[in-house]
Protein backbone atom coordinates (compact mmCIF):
# COMPACT_ATOMS: atom_id res chain seq x y z
CA UNK A 1 0.00 0.00 0.00
CA UNK A 2 2.81 2.23 0.68
CA UNK A 3 3.62 4.75 -1.61
CA UNK A 4 -0.63 4.65 -3.64
CA UNK A 5 -2.88 8.28 -2.95
CA UNK A 6 -6.07 6.34 -3.72
CA UNK A 7 -6.70 2.78 -1.97
CA UNK A 8 -10.01 0.99 -1.77
CA UNK A 9 -11.01 -1.16 0.74
CA UNK A 10 -11.72 -4.16 -1.69
CA UNK A 11 -8.32 -3.67 -3.06
CA UNK A 12 -6.21 -3.47 0.42
CA UNK A 13 -4.35 -7.10 1.02
CA UNK A 14 -2.43 -5.51 4.17
CA UNK A 15 -4.33 -3.01 6.34
CA UNK A 16 -1.66 -0.30 7.13
CA UNK A 17 -2.95 2.39 9.73
CA UNK A 18 0.11 4.87 9.19
CA UNK A 19 -1.42 5.01 5.63
CA UNK A 20 -5.34 4.77 5.99
CA UNK A 21 -5.55 6.10 9.69
CA UNK A 22 -6.08 4.43 12.86
CA UNK A 23 -10.06 4.75 13.08
CA UNK A 24 -11.02 3.76 9.04
CA UNK A 25 -8.19 1.08 10.03
CA UNK A 26 -10.64 -0.76 12.58
CA UNK A 27 -13.54 -0.39 10.12
CA UNK A 28 -11.58 -1.89 6.88
CA UNK A 29 -11.20 -4.81 9.59
CA UNK A 30 -14.48 -5.16 10.89
CA UNK A 31 -15.68 -5.43 6.96
CA UNK A 32 -13.96 -7.93 6.62
CA UNK A 33 -15.41 -10.19 9.45
CA UNK A 34 -19.14 -9.33 8.02
CA UNK A 35 -19.75 -5.36 9.60
CA UNK A 36 -21.76 -3.36 7.32
CA UNK A 37 -19.73 -0.01 6.53
CA UNK A 38 -20.49 2.91 4.38
CA UNK A 39 -18.72 2.02 0.41
CA UNK A 40 -15.46 4.67 0.06
CA UNK A 41 -11.84 5.42 -0.62
CA UNK A 42 -9.12 6.42 1.32
CA UNK A 43 -6.89 9.16 0.25
CA UNK A 44 -3.55 8.25 1.87
CA UNK A 45 -0.96 9.16 4.05
CA UNK A 46 1.29 9.23 0.53
CA UNK A 47 -1.01 11.35 -0.85
CA UNK A 48 -0.78 14.18 1.91
CA UNK A 49 2.85 13.85 1.59
CA UNK A 50 2.55 14.15 -2.75
CA UNK A 51 0.34 17.05 -1.84
CA UNK A 52 2.98 19.06 0.85
CA UNK A 53 5.87 18.45 -1.55
CA UNK A 54 4.07 19.49 -4.64
CA UNK A 55 2.86 22.28 -3.26
CA UNK A 56 6.25 23.39 -1.37
CA UNK A 57 4.37 23.24 1.82
CA UNK A 58 7.25 22.42 3.76
CA UNK A 59 8.80 25.15 4.28
CA UNK A 60 5.86 26.83 5.13
CA UNK A 61 5.25 24.59 7.91
CA UNK A 62 9.10 25.05 8.83
CA UNK A 63 8.96 28.75 8.90
CA UNK A 64 5.59 29.14 10.97
CA UNK A 65 6.92 26.47 13.45
CA UNK A 66 10.13 28.71 13.93
CA UNK A 67 8.14 31.72 14.93
CA UNK A 68 5.76 29.39 17.37
CA UNK A 69 8.52 29.03 18.96
CA UNK A 70 10.17 32.41 19.32
CA UNK A 71 7.53 33.33 20.78
CA UNK A 72 4.53 34.11 18.31
CA UNK A 73 1.05 33.12 18.93
CA UNK A 74 -0.43 29.71 18.01
CA UNK A 75 -3.25 30.64 17.32
CA UNK A 76 -1.80 32.89 14.62
CA UNK A 77 1.09 30.34 13.43
CA UNK A 78 -2.09 27.67 13.19
CA UNK A 79 -4.07 30.14 11.29
CA UNK A 80 -1.08 30.86 8.70
CA UNK A 81 -0.32 27.25 7.83
CA UNK A 82 -3.69 26.36 7.10
CA UNK A 83 -4.50 29.18 4.97
CA UNK A 84 -0.94 28.21 3.07
CA UNK A 85 -2.33 24.75 2.90
CA UNK A 86 -6.25 25.58 1.35
CA UNK A 87 -4.70 28.58 -1.29
CA UNK A 88 -2.33 25.61 -2.55
CA UNK A 89 -3.60 23.26 -5.66
CA UNK A 90 -3.73 19.44 -4.80
CA UNK A 91 -1.43 17.65 -7.45
CA UNK A 92 -2.96 17.06 -10.77
CA UNK A 93 -2.42 13.73 -10.90
CA UNK A 94 -3.97 13.42 -7.20
CA UNK A 95 -7.02 15.82 -8.15
CA UNK A 96 -7.33 13.30 -10.95
CA UNK A 97 -7.46 10.13 -8.66
CA UNK A 98 -9.86 11.45 -6.56
CA UNK A 99 -12.31 12.46 -9.08
CA UNK A 100 -12.24 9.34 -10.65
CA UNK A 101 -12.79 7.48 -7.11
CA UNK A 102 -15.74 9.73 -6.97
CA UNK A 103 -16.90 8.92 -9.88
CA UNK A 104 -16.74 5.08 -9.11
CA UNK A 105 -19.21 6.03 -6.32
CA UNK A 106 -21.86 7.19 -8.40
CA UNK A 107 -20.38 10.93 -9.67
CA UNK A 108 -21.75 14.31 -9.42
CA UNK A 109 -25.15 14.10 -7.42
CA UNK A 110 -23.90 11.56 -5.38
CA UNK A 111 -23.89 12.57 -1.41
CA UNK A 112 -20.74 11.68 0.11
CA UNK A 113 -18.82 12.68 3.62
CA UNK A 114 -15.54 13.20 3.71
CA UNK A 115 -13.44 12.98 7.50
CA UNK A 116 -9.76 13.20 8.50
CA UNK A 117 -8.21 9.76 9.56
CA UNK A 118 -5.62 10.58 12.04
CA UNK A 119 -2.80 9.13 12.16
CA UNK A 120 -1.26 10.11 15.49
CA UNK A 121 -3.36 10.20 18.90
CA UNK A 122 -2.48 13.79 19.22
CA UNK A 123 -4.19 15.41 15.84
CA UNK A 124 -7.29 13.31 16.82
CA UNK A 125 -8.74 16.21 19.04
CA UNK A 126 -9.63 18.52 16.13
CA UNK A 127 -10.51 16.29 12.99
CA UNK A 128 -12.95 17.64 10.35
CA UNK A 129 -15.40 15.88 8.95
CA UNK A 130 -17.30 17.33 5.85
CA UNK A 131 -21.27 16.37 5.18
CA UNK A 132 -23.91 16.35 2.04
CA UNK A 133 -21.35 16.67 -0.58
CA UNK A 134 -22.54 16.52 -3.86
CA UNK A 135 -20.25 17.29 -6.54
CA UNK A 136 -16.51 16.20 -7.31
CA UNK A 137 -14.87 19.15 -6.68
CA UNK A 138 -16.45 19.75 -3.19
CA UNK A 139 -15.03 16.56 -2.37
CA UNK A 140 -11.82 18.02 -3.47
CA UNK A 141 -11.91 21.10 -1.52
CA UNK A 142 -12.93 18.61 1.69
CA UNK A 143 -9.91 16.99 0.94
CA UNK A 144 -7.44 19.64 0.92
CA UNK A 145 -9.27 21.04 4.41
CA UNK A 146 -8.91 17.87 5.85
CA UNK A 147 -5.37 17.85 5.47
CA UNK A 148 -5.08 21.36 6.66
CA UNK A 149 -6.56 20.48 9.98
CA UNK A 150 -3.63 18.61 10.57
CA UNK A 151 -2.69 22.32 11.63
CA UNK A 152 -5.58 23.29 14.02
CA UNK A 153 -3.97 24.95 17.15
CA UNK A 154 -5.19 22.05 19.27
CA UNK A 155 -3.49 19.64 16.72
CA UNK A 156 -0.19 21.77 17.05
CA UNK A 157 -0.11 22.50 20.50
CA UNK A 158 -0.27 18.65 21.03
CA UNK A 159 2.11 17.86 18.96
CA UNK A 160 4.64 20.16 19.98
CA UNK A 161 4.50 18.37 23.32
CA UNK A 162 4.77 15.01 22.16
CA UNK A 163 5.84 14.60 18.81
CA UNK A 164 7.64 17.48 17.44
CA UNK A 165 8.43 16.57 14.44
CA UNK A 166 5.66 18.52 12.39
CA UNK A 167 7.07 17.60 8.53
CA UNK A 168 6.48 14.15 9.50
CA UNK A 169 2.79 14.34 10.38
CA UNK A 170 0.33 13.31 8.02
CA UNK A 171 -3.14 13.29 7.72
CA UNK A 172 -4.98 10.50 5.52
CA UNK A 173 -8.58 11.06 4.11
CA UNK A 174 -11.54 9.14 3.77
CA UNK A 175 -14.16 9.64 1.28
CA UNK A 176 -17.84 7.76 1.99
CA UNK A 177 -21.31 7.67 0.60
CA UNK A 178 -23.41 9.69 2.90
CA UNK A 179 -25.51 7.18 5.10
CA UNK A 180 -28.89 9.00 5.31
CA UNK A 181 -29.07 9.30 8.79
CA UNK A 182 -30.61 12.56 8.73
CA UNK A 183 -34.12 10.86 7.04
CA UNK A 184 -32.66 7.39 9.76
CA UNK A 185 -31.51 7.28 13.36
CA UNK A 186 -27.79 7.50 14.45
CA UNK A 187 -26.33 6.31 18.28
CA UNK A 188 -24.06 4.34 20.27
CA UNK A 189 -23.13 0.85 21.29
CA UNK A 190 -20.54 -0.83 23.57
CA UNK A 191 -20.57 -3.76 25.55
CA UNK A 192 -20.98 -4.02 29.46
CA UNK A 193 -20.83 -7.42 30.97
CA UNK A 194 -22.98 -9.42 29.51
CA UNK A 195 -24.89 -6.69 27.88
CA UNK A 196 -24.60 -4.77 24.64
CA UNK A 197 -25.72 -1.00 25.85
CA UNK A 198 -26.99 1.04 23.24
CA UNK A 199 -28.21 4.49 22.45
CA UNK A 200 -30.27 5.50 20.03
CA UNK A 201 -31.86 8.94 18.25
CA UNK A 202 -33.73 10.16 15.11
CA UNK A 203 -31.13 12.09 12.68
CA UNK A 204 -27.54 12.63 12.79
CA UNK A 205 -25.38 11.69 15.87
CA UNK A 206 -24.04 15.14 16.55
CA UNK A 207 -25.47 16.72 18.47
CA UNK A 208 -26.05 14.08 20.67
CA UNK A 209 -29.91 14.43 21.88
CA UNK A 210 -30.23 14.84 25.53
CA UNK A 211 -32.75 11.80 26.17
CA UNK A 212 -32.38 9.44 23.14
CA UNK A 213 -33.82 5.61 23.50
CA UNK A 214 -31.43 2.93 25.62
CA UNK A 215 -31.54 -0.90 25.25
CA UNK A 216 -30.00 -3.24 26.88
CA UNK A 217 -29.46 -6.54 24.79
CA UNK A 218 -28.03 -10.00 26.18
CA UNK A 219 -26.93 -11.77 22.86
CA UNK A 220 -27.67 -15.15 22.34
CA UNK A 221 -29.75 -17.56 20.01
CA UNK A 222 -32.57 -16.18 22.07
CA UNK A 223 -31.58 -12.66 22.92
CA UNK A 224 -33.00 -10.94 25.47
CA UNK A 225 -33.79 -7.29 25.35
CA UNK A 226 -35.22 -4.41 27.70
CA UNK A 227 -35.75 -0.70 26.63
CA UNK A 228 -36.19 2.62 27.68
CA UNK A 229 -37.91 5.09 25.27
CA UNK A 230 -36.72 8.44 26.02
CA UNK A 231 -37.60 12.00 25.54
CA UNK A 232 -35.80 12.71 21.75
CA UNK A 233 -37.49 16.26 21.43
CA UNK A 234 -35.04 17.66 18.88
CA UNK A 235 -32.93 16.21 15.44
CA UNK A 236 -30.36 16.49 13.61
CA UNK A 237 -30.73 16.97 10.23
CA UNK A 238 -28.71 17.88 7.38
CA UNK A 239 -29.38 22.30 5.99
CA UNK A 240 -29.04 22.64 2.38
CA UNK A 241 -26.22 23.54 0.68
CA UNK A 242 -23.84 22.52 3.30
CA UNK A 243 -23.81 21.90 7.47
CA UNK A 244 -26.55 20.64 9.50
CA UNK A 245 -29.53 22.25 11.57
CA UNK A 246 -31.46 21.05 14.75
CA UNK A 247 -35.34 20.84 14.49
CA UNK A 248 -37.81 19.71 16.46
CA UNK A 249 -38.83 15.30 16.44
CA UNK A 250 -42.82 15.15 15.26
CA UNK A 251 -44.97 12.97 17.89
CA UNK A 252 -44.56 10.00 16.53
CA UNK A 253 -40.55 9.93 16.29
CA UNK A 254 -41.23 10.96 20.35
CA UNK A 255 -43.84 8.74 21.19
CA UNK A 256 -42.31 5.68 19.13
CA UNK A 257 -38.59 3.46 19.63
CA UNK A 258 -36.11 4.47 17.22
CA UNK A 259 -34.91 0.49 16.29
CA UNK A 260 -36.91 -2.86 15.87
CA UNK A 261 -35.82 -5.78 17.55
CA UNK A 262 -33.84 -7.01 14.66
CA UNK A 263 -32.03 -4.04 14.54
CA UNK A 264 -30.99 -4.35 17.88
CA UNK A 265 -29.97 -7.86 17.78
CA UNK A 266 -27.41 -7.18 14.94
CA UNK A 267 -25.81 -3.62 16.27
CA UNK A 268 -25.42 -6.39 19.51
CA UNK A 269 -23.67 -8.99 17.58
CA UNK A 270 -21.35 -6.03 15.87
CA UNK A 271 -20.87 -5.04 19.56
CA UNK A 272 -19.88 -8.78 20.41
CA UNK A 273 -17.30 -9.10 17.48
CA UNK A 274 -15.45 -5.92 18.00
CA UNK A 275 -14.62 -6.45 21.51
CA UNK A 276 -13.66 -9.92 20.59
CA UNK A 277 -11.49 -9.00 17.35
CA UNK A 278 -9.42 -5.93 18.85
CA UNK A 279 -9.72 -7.99 22.47
CA UNK A 280 -10.68 -5.08 24.50
CA UNK A 281 -14.02 -3.09 25.27
CA UNK A 282 -15.01 -0.70 21.53
CA UNK A 283 -17.66 1.22 21.26
CA UNK A 284 -19.31 1.80 18.23
CA UNK A 285 -20.77 4.68 16.31
CA UNK A 286 -23.64 3.62 14.06
CA UNK A 287 -25.77 5.09 11.92
CA UNK A 288 -29.37 4.20 10.14
CA UNK A 289 -29.95 5.26 6.44
CA UNK A 290 -33.65 6.46 6.26
CA UNK A 291 -33.81 5.16 2.66
CA UNK A 292 -32.83 1.69 2.95
CA UNK A 293 -33.42 1.36 6.69
CA UNK A 294 -29.53 -0.56 6.77
CA UNK A 295 -27.48 0.05 9.89
CA UNK A 296 -23.91 1.12 9.16
CA UNK A 297 -21.20 1.25 11.32
CA UNK A 298 -19.33 4.57 11.04
CA UNK A 299 -16.88 4.25 13.71
CA UNK A 300 -14.87 1.88 16.25
CA UNK A 301 -13.13 3.44 19.47
CA UNK A 302 -11.71 1.97 22.58
CA UNK A 303 -14.46 2.50 24.78
CA UNK A 304 -13.55 4.16 28.77
CA UNK A 305 -14.99 1.74 30.51
CA UNK A 306 -14.96 1.66 34.35
CA UNK A 307 -11.70 -0.19 35.16
CA UNK A 308 -14.40 -2.58 37.05
CA UNK A 309 -15.97 -3.66 33.97
CA UNK A 310 -12.98 -3.36 31.64
CA UNK A 311 -10.96 -5.52 33.40
CA UNK A 312 -13.81 -7.97 33.52
CA UNK A 313 -14.52 -7.38 29.38
CA UNK A 314 -10.59 -8.18 29.18
CA UNK A 315 -10.70 -11.36 31.01
CA UNK A 316 -13.27 -12.85 29.18
CA UNK A 317 -11.68 -12.69 26.02
CA UNK A 318 -8.62 -14.73 27.31
CA UNK A 319 -11.12 -17.90 27.76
Amino acid sequence: MNGELIVWPRDITGIEPAQVGVKHARLFELSRQGVRVPSGFVVTAAAYQEFVREAQLGPVIAREIRRYRAGRDGVAVAAAIRTAFCEASLPAALAERILEAYQELGGDGTEVAVRCSPVAPQDDEHDEIFLHLRTGPDALAACRRCFASLFSTVALGNRELRAPDHLAAVMPVVVQRMVRADLGASGTASGENTFVRIHAAWGLGEPAVDDPDQYSVHPGARPMIVKHRGAKRTKTVYADPHGTRTIPTTPEERSGLVLSDDDLVELAGWSVLADRHFRRPMELEWAKDGCSGELYLVEARQHALPAMIANGVARAFQH
